[in-house]
């Protein structure tokens, strides 16, 4: 079993709050709401404002080669996922 100052660190860790993380969420749902609910939806959806510094750059770029440039991010892929 867990000891109680282990499940408080467990709290704590929880509610701490991540740097960069913006609590506002209104965006997102706003986002998802066009998605869905939009007649003419777009294929994709810019939130926050470092996303929007990130993407300003490869909207220039074709689709597949902005998709390129974010797949050079090695993070590793799901099994699910994996051919």
């Amino acid at each position: 079993m867990n000891s109680p100052a282990v499940f408080v660190s467990d709290v704590e860790y929880i509610h701490a709050e991540p740097e960069g993380i913006s609590h506002q969420i209104s965006d997102v749902v706003d986002a998802y709401e066009h998605a869905l609910c939009g007649r003419f939806p777009r294929g994709r959806y810019v939130v926050g404002v470092r996303a929007k510094y990130v993407m300003l750059p490869l909207q220039a770029l074709p689709e597949w080669l902005s998709d390129w440039v974010f797949s050079l991010n090695k993070r590793p892929t799901p099994a699910v996922l994996r051919k």
